[in-house]
């Protein structure tokens, strides 16, 4: 019995000294969990495309996970956010849909981590030198002056330059063009692209004519040209609730009292996967803010200079201001990070 108890002993040591190495090997070649995709939304204008692409700089570089850019409507946004099928919203417009926004923070879909600007005004507005020259202070005031935004393809009505088709403030516009009773006076031109409304905006500012339409800021073209923000009644949740339900149910009926856009910070979304398989990048996301004054600068300097590459903006920004955000990342990841600006073109 002793002989066999011994053989057996030696067996057994063999046989875990045999696992641990086996153990040990796999550990010393096995490969690292591959990190996920992360998924931005892309709405389609330039204060979004600057963020993503700082964040997506700083997350691909210095954190070494892959992004990507998703090009959806904002209604397309708020049916995949919540199913994470988009994972990231680097500036959540929520004023326009305060009611979903709450719901989905309430279900636990998606989760706010800061901000990215400090504000985001909408409004309605003309040149500066079209106010001053025929007394125009108001929405109301418009009704008497329509023969001076001319529609090429309506001459009974002037015209009116709306946000794109596909985000909420096109609705959200039409619901206050009839509560202020501008429909009677005004056909409205909604562009397919954020481009489009853009160039029908700048186009009469270049060549000093009249043009009346929706803009918001932050934007290269507000920077660019004088413009007037027309007056409309302050803010109002109450009356907002409405305009806001109208919009979303045009069989409802016309309101007859509306307001201005509420002007709040725009908040960084994420799926609530993300924080969990991502913690540092929601770590950096959460001390991630690009700053109004910041974004106005770039986005002067972007037009100044021709620059249609995001990505470069980005890497112009990320130069700048480097000492605003050093301290949102770890210091091997700003490293690294400073290694890949270093290596990039000279912008522009």
């Amino acid at each position: 019995m002793h002989s066999i108890s011994s053989r057996w002993k030696k067996w057994l040591m063999l046989l875990v000294v045999m696992v641990m190495t086996a153990t040990l090997f796999a550990g010393c070649t096995g490969e690292e969990k591959e990190k996920p995709t992360l998924t931005f939304y892309d709405g389609s204008w330039g204060s979004l495309w600057l963020s993503n692409n700082i964040a997506m700089f700083i997350i691909e570089e210095g954190y070494d996970y892959p992004c990507e850019e998703i090009t959806i409507s904002t209604d397309v946004m708020k049916l995949t956010l919540p199913k994470g099928e988009v994972l990231i919203n680097m500036e959540q417009w929520y004023q326009n849909y305060p009611e979903w926004y709450q719901e989905q923070l309430d279900l636990g879909n998606i989760e706010a981590l800061g901000y990215s600007l400090e504000g985001g005004p909408q409004f309605w507005c003309i040149p500066q030198w079209v106010h001053e020259e025929y007394g125009i202070d108001t929405v109301f005031d418009m009704k008497d002056h329509a023969d001076l935004f001319p529609n090429p393809e309506n001459p009974d009505k002037g015209m009116f330059i709306n946000c794109k088709v596909g985000w909420a403030c096109e609705r959200l516009n039409r619901v206050k063009f009839e509560a202020y009773g501008l429909d009677e006076y005004y056909e409205i031109i909604s562009p397919g692209t954020a481009g489009a409304e853009a160039a029908a905006m700048a186009g009469p500012q270049i060549k000093h004519e009249p043009v009346f339409g929706y803009y918001w800021a932050p934007t290269d073209l507000m920077g660019m040209y004088d413009w007037y923000v027309l007056e409309e009644p302050e803010y109002d949740a109450d009356v907002w609730a409405k305009v806001a339900e109208r919009s979303n149910d045009f069989e409802l009926p016309n309101l007859t009292e509306a307001c201005a856009y509420e002007s709040v910070p725009m908040a960084i979304n994420i799926y609530k996967s993300v924080r969990d398989d991502a913690p540092d990048v929601v770590a950096m996301l959460e001390k991630f803010n690009v700053g109004l004054d910041r974004c106005n600068k770039t986005l002067a300097f972007q037009m100044e200079h021709e620059i249609n590459e995001w990505e470069a903006m980005a890497v112009w920004w990320l130069r700048e201001y480097d000492s605003h955000w050093k301290s949102w990342v770890t210091t091997d990841a700003y490293n690294k990070i400073k290694t890949a600006l270093d290596d990039y073109d000279p912008v522009p």
